[in-house]
């Protein structure tokens, strides 16, 4: 402890204990050991002995709904290419040229033969020309017409419900709208350039017919032009 002490001449002198001088030196050396200490470990550890994993261990695999331990990777089997019940199908004949709205081409007799009772549509014109039937170079200044003939080679009547176009500027009719099986008749198709001022142009609009053909139900073929400059 520390002691008081006075001189001849009134000053004060304060003298420490030994004992407490070395304590306090005990403490600092105390507490310099411990941090030295962490610092090592830090040092040694890479700042992971923290977490209690190391830097290299293996991350432990995930597992899935069912309890089933997965690859740790994320890597997945391919159970689409290789289960048999998820085969490629072969496409059905009427959906071959189904386009977004349902619309599509005619099924031929080569295609699918006709069943008992069943129409079927057909259109020689567009289909000698894979559906897609060039009208070639049409004046400008005046409406074009071009004539198809549209058949039932089924083996009931087909019924022609509607005929439309994808243009305000195309329209199609038909001359009969019950066709005998083995019989046809007359679809007319009528563009007018003039309508969307489309001279100089090359174009090509949609025809489409809904009947009661039960493998296309709705019919549809391009036509295509160039359209001459006024």
């Amino acid at each position: 402890m520390a002691k008081k002490s006075t001189s001849s001449n009134n000053q004060v002198t304060v003298r420490l204990d030994s004992r407490v001088m070395y304590g306090v030196i005990a403490l600092l050396a105390v507490v310099l050991a411990i941090g030295l200490g962490w610092f090592i470990g830090q040092q040694v550890g890479g700042g992971d002995a923290a977490t209690g994993v190391t830097a290299d261990a293996p991350a432990p695999a995930a597992a899935n709904p069912l309890g089933e331990l997965q690859p740790s990777n994320g890597a997945a089997s391919n159970s689409l290419s290789t289960s048999p019940d998820l085969a490629v199908q072969p496409a059905d004949p009427a959906a071959a040229g189904a386009g977004a709205l349902g619309a599509g081409q005619p099924v031929s007799l080569e295609a699918q033969p006709v069943g008992e009772a069943e129409p079927r549509l057909w259109i020689q014109e567009a289909a000698d020309q894979n559906w897609v039937f060039s009208m070639g170079e049409i004046p400008g200044d005046a409406r074009f017409e071009q004539d198809f003939t549209l058949s039932n080679i089924g083996t009931s009547e087909l019924v022609i419900e509607d005929t439309s176009a994808s243009c305000g500027c195309t329209a199609a009719t038909v001359g009969e709208t019950n066709i005998a099986p083995g019989g046809s008749t007359v679809l007319r198709v009528g563009y007018d350039p003039r309508v969307n001022q489309e001279q100089g142009r090359f174009i090509q609009k949609q025809v489409r017919i809904k009947s009661n053909d039960p493998l296309v139900p709705l019919v549809e073929f391009t036509i295509t032009a160039d359209v001459a400059a006024e």
